[in-house]
Order: structure tokens, then C-alpha cells, then sequence
């Protein structure tokens, strides 16, 4: 990747087709018909919820599922926001509009949550089992723990944790539009300065929604590197959003490809392939430390998932989430042939999903029988909403950065 320099050693350059300039065309339809698309898929997940009480609980399973799915896609497109103010970064200019829209999807999934948290303040323990008073009372180990996982905690954590993305997401964006009409320099310092701020906020918010709503499902087990095992995920779910919303772009005439060449999307590539063998290392660090102390409060976690249908699951994910695509990446013809970034986008984001809905639905369904409609309507219904909030982003604004004092860089940018 290219070397990064100070803004007052960069030259501003505005040459890119004027066209580039003005907001995508045509988007607005493709909002309203992935939204309600979107919509109906999760009312429909809800309806299929009252054939049985037992459904009902599943349904909150798998709903979460989906929720910590679309948010980790957006919450790793803003990682990758701040990480290149952060490294002052050239190259990404012309990359980074489509990584600001993915993260200001935040307020609608802000929305998305209710589902989620709504249930806890009424005191439902249909997903977390220190909600019922009672079961924590007859439990030593929650009772010591009820400190940290109450209610009201619970729900203050998580307004600061959506807030402070909302500001990230908000600030980044605003600015980097706000440049667009001003052409002001110092904007892009301001987002540098706040760069290294913003990502330890992120660090301590992923990490703290990582540990309430995902491993507060099993509240007796811990895992020291929980919130980095979900961040390294959410990087490549992220990533590989980004890498198909840009394509999509190019490929509809919406984003010209002398702005975005095989260049950027290479680095893109690279950053797709790194992710992945840094998720699968903090997959096995985490695995390999409970498996050999072989602490019965510790192994109660993985022995689940490896019994039953659910050891399939498990090597499905040693294999599709890191292997074969570790494999598929490697060469560089991979990573800048569009057919095959699109392809192991998609495969990602697949496995991505089945990552989180690992991490989630053993509680729901020990004995693994299958995915259901609830399952596939849930997912669904979540992806088009969040594609839909993207879109919306993306339609109000240039879909690049035209005043970027670094665009010059980006436009030049050729890998080594």
C-alpha cells in the first residue's frame, strides 16, 4: 500500500470527471424496495414465531443472530474509516465514501436493536438468563456477577455503545461531505486528530457489546478475548460489504472506474485476506487456551459445539471461514479479478453469518436439526434493511471524497 504524508504535502487535485461529483442516480427505488423487501421478511420471521412457544424463543435467537450479523458489517466498515484517517492514508480516498455510507447505517440499526433490548427492560429472559430474578438468586456464580449483568446496567451500556457509534459514524461522514463543498484542508487534519481517540472508543464499545449481547447468553462462561474474536470478524464482514457495494457501484455506471481501478480493489483484496488469518488465529487462541487447561467451567462452552449436528458447524468454519478462502486469496491474480473478489465477498458474508449464528444459537437449539424459516427470513430480512440504509447513504451525497486534499494520491495510486 502506498506511504502515507502529511495533508500540507499533498497537492489538492480535482481531476476526476465532473460527474463524479454529483450523488449516484437512481438509487432511491432500489432504498424503498430492499426496505420493505427488508421488512417483510422479518414480520414474516415474526409471524412463523407464534406456531409454538418454543418458536417464540428460537426466534429471538435467531433474530439476534441477524442483528450482531448487519451490525459487525457496518461496525467494521467503520473501522475501516477511522484506521485510514488514522494512518493518513492515500490511497482509500476514492474507496473510503462507500466505507462511511456502510457505517451510517448506524441510526437504523440503532432501530434494529429494539427487538432486542426491549424484551430485557420487560424483564423477559427469553435470551439472557440473568434477566429472571429468580434463576439469579438460585445461582452463587450469577449473583456474584449481577453487579455487571442487571437490567438497568444492560441498557445503559448499550444506549452508550449505539450512541457513541452514531457520533463516530456521524462525525467522520459529516466532515468528509462538509469537504466536498468547502474544500477545507484543516477538516481532514480534524479527522486525523480525532482518529486515535475514536478508535480506542471503538475498542471499548465493541468489546463491552460483544460481552452483553452475545457472550451474556452463556453467562457462566468468559473469554478474555471474546470482544477481539467478534471485531475480527466484523472486519471481514466488512470488508467484504464494501468490496461488493463497490462493485455493484461500478458495475451499474454509478461509480466510474478510473476512480476505483483494479489498484484499489487489489489493496481491498489484500486487506479481505489478511482478515481472514487474523480471525482464524484469534479463533484458535481462544480455542486452543480452554482446550488445553480443560477447566469444566471453561469447556462447557465449546462442548456443545462439538457434539451433535453442531461439530459440522464447527468444522464448516475451520474450513469456509478460513481455509479455503485463505487459499482462494492468496494469489494475486484473485484479488484483482473483480468475478473473484465478488465471489469470495459473497462466500465470506456467508460464513460470516454462520460464525455469528455459532456463537449464538446452541443456547436456542443444542441439538442441531438444520436452519429453518425463521433462520433464513431473519438473516434476509436484516441484510436487505441495512443494504437499504446503505443505498439511502449513499444517494445523498458524491460517491467519493472531491475535495479530499489526499484525492490526487488516490487517483495516481498504483500497487508495487
Amino acid at each position: 500500500m502506498s506511504s502515507a504524508h502529511s495533508v500540507e504535502n499533498v497537492p489538492f487535485s480535482a481531476s476526476i470527471p465532473t460527474a463524479a461529483a454529483e450523488p449516484p442516480q437512481g438509487l432511491k427505488p432500489w432504498v424503498s424496495r430492499l426496505g420493505i423487501s427488508g421488512i417483510v421478511c422479518l414480520a414474516a420471521a415474526f409471524g412463523l414465531s407464534f406456531l409454538s412457544s418454543q418458536e417464540r424463543g428460537y426466534f429471538f435467537h435467531a433474530y439476534l443472530t441477524q442483528f450482531a450479523w448487519v451490525l459487525s458489517i457496518s461496525l467494521g466498515a467503520l473501522f475501516f474509516v477511522i484506521l485510514q484517517h488514522a494512518a493518513r492514508a492515500g490511497w482509500s480516498v476514492t474507496v473510503r465514501r462507500s466505507a462511511e455510507a456502510a457505517a451510517g447505517a448506524i441510526p437504523v440499526l440503532c432501530v434494529l436493536f429494539l427487538p432486542v433490548g426491549l424484551p430485557v427492560l420487560l424483564g423477559s429472559d427469553a435470551l439472557f438468563p440473568w434477566v429472571n430474578r429468580q434463576t439469579v438468586l438460585q445461582d452463587e456464580l450469577l449473583r456474584h456477577k449481577s453487579a455487571y449483568l442487571n437490567v438497568p446496567f444492560f441498557a445503559v451500556r448499550a444506549v452508550l455503545c449505539l450512541a457513541a457509534w452514531w457520533l463516530l459514524a456521524r462525525f467522520y461522514r459529516g466532515l468528509s461531505v462538509l469537504q466536498d463543498a468547502t474544500g477545507d484542508p484543516e477538516l481532514t487534519r480534524s479527522l486525523e486528530r480525532w482518529s486515535g481517540p475514536a478508535l480506542l472508543l471503538y475498542a471499548l464499545t465493541v468489546t463491552v457489546a460483544a460481552i452483553d449481547w452475545l457472550m451474556s447468553l452463556t453467562p457462566h462462561w468468559y473469554s478474555t478475548i471474546y470482544g477481539l474474536y467478534y471485531f475480527s470478524g466484523a472486519i471481514v464482514g466488512g470488508t467484504a460489504f464494501l468490496i461488493l457495494l463497490i462493485l455493484f457501484l461500478r458495475g451499474t455506471g454509478r461509480l466510474d472506474p478510473r476512480l476505483v481501478t483494479v489498484e484499489h480493489l487489489h489493496d481491498l483484496g489484500k486487506l479481505l485476506f489478511g482478515f481472514v488469518i487474523f480471525w482464524g488465529y484469534i479463533a484458535f487462541s481462544q480455542f486452543m487456551l480452554i482446550w488445553y487447561a480443560n477447566i469444566p467451567e471453561e469447556t462447557q462452552y465449546y462442548l456443545p459445539r462439538q457434539s451433535g449436528g453442531w461439530v459440522w458447524i464447527s468444522i464448516a468454519l475451520i474450513f469456509g471461514h478460513l481455509l479455503i478462502p485463505m487459499l482462494g486469496l492468496m494469489s494475486r491474480a484473485a484479488k484483482r479479478t473483480p468475478y473473484s473478489l465478488a465471489f469470495w465477498s459473497i462466500w465470506l458474508l456467508v460464513f460470516h453469518w454462520l460464525d455469528v449464528y455459532w456463537l449464538v444459537m446452541p443456547k436456542a437449539t443444542p441439538d442441531f436439526a438444520g436452519f429453518g424459516g425463521i433462520d433464513v427470513l431473519t438473516a434476509a430480512g436484516g441484510l436487505l434493511v441495512f443494504s437499504a440504509a446503505v443505498l439511502d447513504r449513499l444517494a445523498a451525497a458524491s460517491p467519493v471524497p472531491v475535495r479530499d486534499p489526499r484525492l490526487s494520491e488516490a487517483l495516481h495510486f498504483e500497487n508495487s
